[in-house]
């Protein structure tokens, strides 16, 4: 499922008893939902969903309780925009903002956090993706790529792992996350 229905509208288009039965008739394996607030709170509820795609990354962190929730419901994890489209990028430099993003804009919530103060030699990209691989509940993240640099480039930023913990730590308390 895409765009985030809410329960109702999903009750009224049967779109739950119609997945569970393509489930049920091995069509599909999982069912997932490609989810966003206000209505991930009560996907999540329902104990319907396999899998959900969340947006979230030091950018866009309002979903971060909900990838807990979504973890501890035994659902699997998968970020989409873990580097927030390059927003922080040398090369986009806040001309764009990530998907589905509602709140301070990139650039103010990056500037807020004082997150230059913490790069200590990494690039703002690299930051940004780590900092997404890092929260303990992902299991996966898709970075969306224009070329095959970006691709290049975000493999070794990622197999460089996740963020140190206390660096990880000190980005989510500014951020106002609470600890994991």
């Amino acid at each position: 499922m895409h765009l985030s229905p809410s329960r109702s509208e999903m009750a009224a288009a049967e779109t739950i008893e119609t997945l569970q039965s393509l489930r049920d008739e091995g069509k599909v394996r999982f069912i997932g939902m490609s989810g966003t607030l206000p209505h991930l709170p009560e996907h999540i509820e329902m104990d319907v969903f396999d899998e959900f795609q969340i947006p979230y990354s030091a950018l866009q962190p309002d979903h971060d309780a909900l990838i807990t929730r979504a973890a501890q419901a035994e659902a699997g994890v998968i970020i989409r925009g873990g580097t927030a489209r390059g927003t922080a990028s040398a090369e986009r430099n806040f001309t764009v903002e990530p998907l589905s993003s509602s709140g301070a804009s990139a650039q103010d919530r990056w500037a807020t956090a004082h997150f230059d103060e913490l790069l200590d030699g990494m690039s703002r990209h690299e930051f940004v993706l780590r900092f997404t691989i890092s929260h303990p509940d992902v299991a996966s993240t898709i970075v969306g790529t224009g070329n095959l640099e970006h691709l290049r480039d975000n493999i070794a930023i990622a197999a460089r792992g996740p963020l140190p913990t206390d660096l990880y730590a000190e980005a989510r308390s500014r951020l106002g996350l609470t600890p994991l």
